[in-house]
């Protein structure tokens, strides 16, 4: 049960009207459009995850250890600057609000990148593909976080009910799993039919536009909700120093907060895993797996339905178990479920083909999507829990600026783990160029196939598996965070 909030007799009128509001449930209407703001990150991200160095090295012939450089250097740029996106819009001011000008900024710039980096020119010198691809790749991750960080900040304002929060978490994360469900049926239904699809450049724009139109479609809606919800928001208690001190001043504190430290911590490592998995996910399946694209299609599929199908029932659940163990848990099946299929391949244990293969993938790949689902609205929620802690530690709301270090940690790794499967791309001897030239039946010498699957699988796994360990450290629970919550409102009404 969500806990109950009582106010001191001293406490302004209009400071129990805004505790109220946050203490009753979301409107379900703009509860909705805001969660679909998730589309932005969600499109994005899971086309150049899933597609991007598929894309950029079989396709446009850049080498894997450049592919890896290009792609990560964007993360890696982006990381750096979300402090500072998250710390300023923490304290801005505006008729509009504090999150929704930066949000209003970030989509057309995000969608313009994303476009131009599946339409790379042909016939250009590598040096000028690589650099193009750079700069294409700093200006999509950093303008998506302009709208992406804070939007996320807000929703750790919207509510501070306890179970609430989960609920707005899996609504974020569901919505946002449907624009990851629906790039893979756009691409696999639509743009890269047939055994060779993957291997037609043309057909990689015409994707980019439409998968660009649903993500606009999604933050469009979530403006309205945020332009409507704007009222639950926290007001700024005091006035902010110049943006450089309050940026170094908000870090500090920050990471001052155990909760933070290790939520950050394990984040990074689970981040890793996931860029070197996703990284590898369409070579693996394509030369690891010799999958037919109706094959990859399938498993692809089976793994967003097991994202999207997991937010429903942990919105329903989630007020029944502590945030903890119900991130171990998800992170156990989702550690099995990155490592099983590719060890038991390797081992010789694993022979079928066709569709009894696809059939074990797919099963494979929905109950891993559960687990991430169940992982990643637990630690969304947790770090919302988190800042509440801070402001009763350090006097001050930091959503924006632990959404920003959360995204920076996520963003590193994640860079760090696209850098890793390039390079294991370049070293193993897979050829740039691959796909363009021979289609999906260019034949590997069997150590690069096998060095593919060792990091695809076990390897990737063995970070989270680090990620968990870090995790047990975490000491927020319900009853301490009801506790939180009690002192601030006293500490409001002073």
């Amino acid at each position: 049960m969500s806990a109950v909030v009582t106010t001191p007799d001293t406490t302004p009128d209009h400071l129990i009207d805004a505790i109220a509001r946050r203490h009753t449930p979301l409107p379900l209407l703009p509860k909705i459009a805001y969660s679909a703001g998730s589309f932005v990150d969600a499109v994005t991200n899971n086309v150049m995850t899933v597609f991007g160095l598929f894309y950029v090295t079989a396709i446009c012939g850049v080498s894997g250890a450049s592919a890896g450089v290009a792609l990560s250097a964007g993360l890696v740029v982006d990381a750096i600057l979300d402090p500072l996106i998250g710390s300023i819009s923490d304290g801005w001011r505006s008729r509009l609000g504090r999150r929704l000008p930066f949000m209003m900024l970030g989509l057309p710039l995000s969608m313009i990148a994303f476009v131009m980096i599946f339409s790379l020119p042909k016939g250009v010198p590598a040096t000028t593909l690589f650099v193009t691809l750079l700069l294409l790749s700093v200006m999509l991750r950093v303008s998506v976080s302009l709208f992406n960080l804070p939007f996320l900040a807000l929703g750790a304002e919207l509510t501070d009910d306890y179970a609430e929060r989960s609920r707005v978490a899996a609504w974020r994360w569901g919505l946002g799993m449907i624009g990851g469900l629906a790039t893979v049926l756009i691409g696999f239904g639509l743009f890269f039919k047939g055994a060779d699809g993957l291997s037609q450049k043309s057909a990689y724009t015409p994707f980019a536009m439409t998968c660009a139109a649903l993500a606009i479609g999604g933050a469009l809606a979530a403006m309205w909700g945020t332009f409507v919800l704007r009222g639950r928001a926290h007001p700024i208690a005091v006035n902010r120093p110049g943006w450089l001190r309050a940026l170094l001043a908000g870090l500090v504190e920050i990471f001052r907060n155990r909760s933070f430290r290790v939520l950050f911590s394990s984040s990074m490592l689970f981040f890793v895993a996931q860029g070197v998995a996703l990284s590898l996910g369409l070579h693996a399946n394509t030369y690891f797996w010799r999958l037919s694209g109706d094959g990859i299609k399938v498993v692809m599929l089976a793994y967003f339905c097991g994202l999207l199908a997991g937010a429903p029932l942990i919105g329903v659940f989630a007020h029944l178990f502590d945030k903890k163990r119900m991130l171990l848990v998800s992170l156990g099946i989702l550690i099995v479920t990155q490592a099983l299929p590719a060890s038991l391949r390797l081992a010789g244990l694993l022979h079928m083909e066709g569709m009894p293969l696809v059939i074990v993938l797919a099963c494979n790949a929905a109950i891993g999507g559960l687990g991430l689902t169940a992982a990643a609205i637990a630690v969304s929620s947790m770090l919302a829990d988190a800042a509440d802690e801070h402001e009763y530690l350090f006097g001050s709301r930091r959503e924006g600026l632990y959404f920003a270090g959360w995204a920076f940690a996520g963003k590193v790794a994640t860079g760090g783990g696209a850098l890793i499967a390039g390079l294991v791309l370049q070293f193993s001897g897979f050829p740039s160029g691959a796909a363009a030239n021979a289609g999906a039946q260019v034949a590997l010498r069997p150590e690069t196939i096998s060095l593919l699957g060792l990091c695809y699988g076990p390897g990737a796994a063995l970070f989270s598996i680090a990620g968990v360990l870090i995790m047990l450290l975490y000491r927020l629970d319900r009853p301490t965070h009801a506790r939180i919550l009690e002192q601030l409102i006293q500490q409001r009404a002073v």
